[in-house]
């Protein structure tokens, strides 16, 4: 006998709110910057201590090339969320899509603490950039570590 998928019968308000509306227009908007304006971009996400010797930012082809597959990768965030998710309630694939962007919150993360140890644990040296960008880039992966563990859903 072949067992019907395990389903999500109530998802969280919180978890319906981030993960279907909020989070897909902030990856919109990086989208939106690291094709529109990716000096913007860039100088928002790279902690300052980098761009000692980069002043003033000068956005070369490669640069360029990088910023715009990242762009297409936070498209595909956006969409993983905003329409996958708000499709289903099978509780494999929300597992799948969070515990995924949940390895890229940390593959960012671990970007920002490569380039800038003693910045990125200085939370209260940060600019407000940084804090726009750090900031939710941990309370969604706070967000994702809640979801996966059950808090919240039944």
């Amino acid at each position: 006998m072949v067992s019907s998928p395990s389903l999500l019968h109530k998802i969280a308000l919180p978890y319906r709110i981030f993960f279907l509306y909020i989070e897909p227009i902030l990856a919109l908007g990086g989208t939106y910057l690291s094709m529109a304006d990716p000096e913007r971009l860039v100088l928002g996400t790279v902690p300052l201590p980098a761009f000692i010797a980069e002043s003033p930012l000068k956005i070369t082809p490669i640069m360029q090339l990088l910023l715009t597959n990242i762009g297409a990768l936070y498209a595909l965030f956006a969409m993983n969320e905003a329409i996958v998710l708000r499709y289903t309630r099978e509780k494999s694939v929300w597992v799948a899509v969070v515990a995924g962007m949940l390895v890229s919150d940390f593959g960012h993360l671990y970007a920002v603490y490569a380039v800038a140890p003693e910045r990125a644990l200085q939370m209260t040296g940060w600019n407000s950039d940084e804090w726009i960008n750090y900031g939710t880039l941990v309370g969604g992966a706070m967000m994702r570590l809640a979801f996966l563990a059950g808090i919240g859903n039944r």
